[in-house]
């Protein structure tokens, strides 16, 4: 297979979605890291997900994130030590725990928010209307396609 110097990916779908993903992190952890935010790209979801949610168990956490709960156990112990987020005992079940952001915590969902924002517009703005629209089908097509029922 024949392969310009400058693509960065071979041409199946799976290298190019995986390079865009790639570069797409690396650059949001450059701009946090400019505004000097204190957390890695890598973090962010887990606080998202409180932010928007306004609080969620630890397992819930990893369903919706499709991560496993070890990987979310590392990244709210991080949320604690940076007083983002507060974890809350189950009354009935002792093993279970509900996990809530904090006045920083909500702060600092405020904040990559706004900045994510400012990035999609960035990026969205390099598409037509049509293109962005086309884009969106067309991941929302392949979501569907890998996503197991």
């Amino acid at each position: 297979m024949n392969r310009e110097l400058n693509h960065p990916a071979p041409p199946s779908l799976v290298a190019q979605i995986g390079a865009l993903y790639n570069r797409i992190y690396k650059e949001c952890d450059k701009i946090f890291s400019e505004h000097n935010f204190p957390l890695q790209m890598d973090q962010l979801p887990v606080l998202m997900v409180l932010y928007y949610s306004g609080g969620a168990s630890q397992k819930a956490i990893g369903t919706n994130l499709r991560r496993d709960k070890a990987s979310v156990n590392r990244t709210i112990s991080v949320l604690l030590k940076k007083d983002f987020v507060k974890v809350i005992p189950d009354t009935v079940d002792k093993r279970k725990t509900h996990v809530e952001l904090t006045a920083s915590g909500e702060s600092a969902g405020k904040q990559a928010d706004a900045i994510l924002a400012r990035f999609d517009s960035v990026l969205s703005s390099e598409l037509t209307g049509e293109e962005r629209n086309q884009f969106d089908k067309t991941m929302q097509k392949l979501i569907g396609l890998v996503t197991p029922c």
